[in-house]
C-alpha cells in the first residue's frame, strides 16, 4: 500500500483528488497544519509539501525523514529549512531553474511540465528528463498542475 500525504493550498485539493482518482491513486491523505500532529506517526511513501508552513515544521521534518520520497515546492524559501541535515529522496518543484520539476510553458488550457533530471519512481524505474503536457480543463492554479505532474512522474508505470 502506497500512502501519499499531501499538504497543499486548500483550493488545490478538489482538483488533485479528482486527478489522483483517475490515476488510481486511492491511498492519499490531505492534511492541514491543524491536523499534522494527528498524521506525524504515519509513514508515507511520498510526502508532498506545497504550501508555506506557519508552524509545525518539526512534525513535517519528522514525517519527511520517514518517507521514501519528499516532494517540496522549492519556491517557498521559508520551508527549505526543513531540509537541513536530512538524508532522503528529495524532489523539488517550482518555477526556479534549479527545481527537479518545473513548468516550461504555460498557456490558457495546458501546461508543459519539465522533469529536468532523472529520478527513480516508486517502481524503481529510471525516469529520464522529459516534458509532459497536462491539459487544464478547469480554473485551477498552476501549482496544483505541477504538483499533479510530480505525482505522475513518481507513480505512473513507465514500462508496460
Amino acid at each position: 500500500m502506497s500512502l501519499i500525504g499531501i499538504l497543499t493550498e486548500h483550493k488545490n485539493e478538489s482538483y488533485l483528488k479528482k486527478q489522483l482518482e483517475r490515476m488510481n491513486l486511492d491511498d492519499v491523505f490531505f492534511f492541514s497544519e491543524n491536523t499534522i500532529e494527528n498524521m506525524h506517526n504515519i509513514k508515507f511513501e511520498t510526502l508532498l509539501l506545497g504550501k508555506k508552513l506557519e508552524k509545525n515544521q518539526e512534525f513535517i521534518r519528522d514525517m519527511a525523514q520517514k518517507a521514501n520520497y519528499f516532494v517540496i515546492n522549492s519556491d517557498i524559501k521559508e520551508n527549505l529549512s526543513i531540509l537541513e541535515n536530512l538524508n532522503l529522496m528529495l524532489i523539488t518543484y517550482g518555477y526556479n531553474r534549479k527545481a527537479t520539476i518545473t513548468a516550461s510553458s504555460i498557456e490558457e488550457n495546458n501546461m508543459m511540465i519539465c522533469l529536468q533530471r532523472s529520478i527513480k519512481n516508486v517502481y524503481q524505474e529510471e525516469v529520464e528528463p522529459q516534458e509532459i503536457e497536462i491539459k487544464i480543463t478547469e480554473n485551477i492554479n498552476d501549482e496544483a498542475v505541477i504538483e499533479l505532474a510530480c505525482l505522475d512522474f513518481l507513480y505512473k508505470k513507465r514500462r508496460e
